[in-house]
């Protein structure tokens, strides 16, 4: 329990309250604010501190005040987080005491201080400003200090803190925009975030090289920043609700599934195959876990380490890292002989960066190496890159392929997406990556296959 009744002998009373802010969604924090009561009328004062609303007591007639919830059944990160409001709750309940102190014995100072709203506001506020300086020094400071507290945060979704990626996405965010202000001589303060920084900063990265959906990416981080610090009141241009952020499609691959074959076949004791890679590496491992992805159709983050999935004769049961849902896989046969080859013990595949190297490796081993145009938006022209299709080999690539493949099985959309955990067709189209060939093709085939039924009708 929060105490928010505060006395001192005969000479002083008052009765704070913690609220949080009406207005916002359910799902996003609101500001806890301190208000009482002086003289009929309402002091507020902003306490700095915010929280969602799911995590949040009202006060009820049994209890004293409102307060974070400190539950057992929350993450050790998110009770940590209700436990630090909660303290900081406390010390913003002891300044009131000093402001009690000092009102009640005003008589015997030098510089009295007169029991008002105004001065309460004033007191408090200086009070509890003084408490975030460190924090809000500056505009970069502040950036910082977000990114530090990304880290321990937690997606509203899957109640889980964040990825490790997340954060490092916002660490290369603040490195661009460092870069960019050093080299245009700017400084990186509120006021830094106009319509005109819009303009100078999309020049400065197609100068740089950068693809179209890393500058939209790089405005959604900023975005995020700079709303963080509205809330707090520290910027006032609201240009930056404005600045672009929608990603572009981009020209992908995926892998036939006779490539898929090819990957499976590779023979690591082959004595030239030994010759192309390090002996000590787990490149068959990083291949195994790739061709499971390709039949799969599971993220990088949840086959990452499959080991953790339930896996009976003919399926795999988990629940997504990504989205929390649960999906049910049938075992295709080559992934059914790769779980016998480790004992139903998967292997855990290696960082995102050092997988990719690996799978490129394996794409070249197995001659995956069909000359293959794509096109990207890059500096702000749009550019043509052929190379050997094992180069545009991802992570991702897995995922793509999945669902291409099945639905050129012509496997309905509904299943594949029930397995793959997209919730909407546009999104799931996104990943079909086939050529206006093979359209014509399947339209073709259906065209033939009406004519069949016509005749035999």
């Amino acid at each position: 329990m929060i105490e928010n009744e505060i006395n001192i002998g005969n000479k002083f009373k008052m009765r704070v309250n913690f609220n949080l802010i009406k207005k916002g969604r359910e799902d996003e924090k609101r500001q806890i604010w301190l208000t009482t009561t002086i003289n009929k009328e309402r002091a507020r004062v902003y306490t700095g501190l915010r929280i969602e609303q799911c995590f949040w007591v009202q006060k009820s007639r049994t209890e004293i005040g409102e307060r974070a919830l400190e539950d057992g059944n929350f993450s050790v990160i998110q009770k940590k987080e209700n436990i630090r409001i909660n303290n900081e709750l406390r010390k913003i309940l002891g300044y009131c005491k000093d402001y009690a102190a000092v009102v009640s014995e005003s008589d015997l100072m030098t510089e009295s201080l007169q029991y008002s709203k105004e001065s309460f506001e004033k007191f408090m506020g200086d009070k509890i400003r003084g408490k975030e300086a460190a924090i809000r020094k500056s505009a970069e400071e502040f950036i910082k200090d977000y990114i530090k507290r990304k880290a321990s945060m937690v997606n509203k979704q899957t109640k889980r803190t964040l990825s490790s990626g997340t954060v490092y996405n916002h660490k290369n965010a603040l490195q661009r925009l460092q870069k960019y202000c050093r080299e245009k001589h700017k400084k990186i303060v509120w006021e830094l975030f106009n319509r005109r920084f819009e303009e100078s900063f999309i020049a400065w990265m197609n100068e740089q090289g950068f693809a179209a959906n890393t500058i939209a990416s790089q405005f959604s981080i900023m975005k995020v920043w700079l709303t963080d610090a509205e809330i707090e009141g520290l910027i006032t241009d609201k240009y930056f609700h404005k600045y672009p952020t929608k990603a572009h499609d981009v020209d992908n691959i995926y892998l036939t599934e006779e490539e898929i074959q090819r990957l499976y076949d590779i023979d690591f004791t082959n004595e030239e195959v030994k010759k192309q890679i390090d002996p000590k590496s787990n490149i068959e491992q990083t291949r195994d876990l790739f061709v499971i992805a390709c039949w799969t159709g599971l993220r990088y983050g949840d086959w990452h380490d499959l080991s953790k999935s339930q896996i009976t004769k003919e399926r795999i049961n988990m629940t997504t890292h990504k989205t929390m849902k649960e999906v049910t896989i049938p075992i295709h046969p080559m992934v059914k002989e790769i779980i016998k080859k480790y004992n139903g013990k998967l292997p855990k595949s290696l960082d995102k960066s050092k997988t990719i190297v690996q799978i490129q490796k394996c794409g070249e081993l197995a001659h995956i190496n069909a000359p293959t145009v794509l096109h990207r938006i890059r500096g702000g022209e749009e550019i043509t890159i052929i190379e050997p299709k094992f180069k545009f080999i991802t992570n991702h690539t897995a995922r793509r392929t999945f669902c291409t493949n099945m639905y050129l099985r012509k496997i309905p959309t509904k299943a594949i997406m029930d397995i793959s955990g997209h919730t909407t067709e546009s999104n799931f189209f996104k990943y079909i990556k086939i050529s206006t060939q093979q359209s014509a093709e399947q339209l073709e085939s259906s065209f033939r296959e009406k004519e069949i039924n016509t005749k035999e009708g």
